[in-house]
């Protein structure tokens, strides 16, 4: 059986200073971690598997799995990993945990789906913004006082059944995205929010929620965000979510293929939460499976 361990206590690649900054991280309670965590199984000194486990837009509670990566050696190695990061989790306070996979990836969805039991709860279409006039609709920076309202709208546009797991907490609004908000200026009423995050300053990620009257402004709203980037004089790539679990995703999706934008992958959302049990059974034999989702939390 392989020893479960921080990545931070083997020999990793990390300089002494990155080291020292995630030794903090893992000292600290959920609340205060301000950067991803990563767990190793170990056999013989030899890694052999590993997680990563990051913030969900800042929630206290809620954790995605940004990494996973599993070599070709004792299956369980899965099992122990998995486990072993949501149980020391849940111990600080966690309740729900959730994997974006693509459907191409068939062996990852066999584990997650089928060995380790975790619940199918939506679907995410990646799309790619290549080519896009330039004409746009003019949004509003975000405020701080919108926070609340953002809040409310946020929620309110995802469905009844997906709100547990998705909801969002206003705190979770005060990430490091650029973000934005689209105004009826008559009624100061929120009729769109929209987030772009970056990890290099290349590859940008747009998540939003719009108001389901308001959907054909999806294309607006893409080349105003266009502009803006445009405005740093740098290459960039763009891409945009759609997730199902907002109730206005079928239009979104439909309108998004009416002006060509490029469609990328269709991928699965797969959650554990604190009411179910790990399931421990074998998983695949002799699979290499390694899985890095280059998106944003």
């Amino acid at each position: 059986m392989a020893e479960i361990k921080n990545i931070i206590f083997t020999k990793s690649n990390y300089n002494c200073i990155r080291n020292f900054v995630y030794f903090i991280n893992h000292l600290l309670p959920l609340k205060f971690k301000y950067t991803n965590e990563s767990f190793v199984a170990v056999e013989n000194g030899k890694i052999k598997g590993l997680i990563t486990l990051d913030k969900d837009s800042k929630s206290n509670s809620r954790f995605k799995i940004t990494k996973f990566i599993l070599e070709e050696s004792d299956s369980s190695n899965a099992n122990q990993l998995v486990t072993y990061a949501i149980a020391r989790y849940r111990a600080m306070g966690a309740s729900s945990f959730y994997i974006v996979i693509d459907e191409k990836n068939a062996d990852l969805l066999n584990i997650f789906q089928n060995e380790l039991n975790f619940r199918a709860c939506g679907l995410e279409y990646l799309y790619k913004v290549n080519s896009i006039n330039s004409s746009a609709l003019s949004m509003k920076h975000y405020k701080h006082e919108y926070v609340r309202e953002i809040c409310n709208f946020y929620n309110e546009n995802i469905n009844s059944f997906n709100r547990v797991i998705f909801a969002r907490q206003p705190y979770q609004f005060k990430n490091n995205c650029i973000k934005y908000m689209f105004l009826d200026e008559k009624d100061n009423k929120i009729l769109g929010y929209f987030e772009l995050a970056t990890k290099n300053n290349i590859d940008y990620y747009i998540n939003f929620a719009i108001d389901c009257a308001y959907n054909i402004y999806i294309i607006d709203a893409i080349k105003f965000i266009v502009m803006k980037i445009q405005q740093k004089g740098k290459k960039f790539n763009l891409y945009i979510k759609i997730k199902d679990y907002f109730m206005n995703s079928g239009e979104l999706i439909k309108i998004l293929d009416e002006n060509n934008v490029e469609f990328i992958s269709k991928s699965r959302i797969l959650a554990k939460d604190y009411y179910k049990e790990i399931k421990e059974n074998n998983l695949l034999k002799n699979a290499k499976i390694i899985f890095n989702d280059p998106t944003t939390a």
